[in-house]
């Protein structure tokens, strides 16, 4: 019993961990996101705000 309360805790917790990363992630936006920003050679600026 508590053995299947801990492993539900773990994985409920991880899923959650999971999804809280991707929306940080998606709400960053395509390149300031990426794990290769200081080395990529694509164009991926930030508009620039007048």
């Amino acid at each position: 019993m508590v053995f299947s309360i801990v492993a539900g805790a773990g994985i409920f917790g991880y899923a959650g961990w999971t999804l809280y990363r991707y929306v940080r992630k998606t709400r960053q936006g395509k390149c300031a996101a990426c794990s290769l920003q200081s080395s990529c050679q694509t164009s991926c600026s930030s508009p620039v705000s007048q």
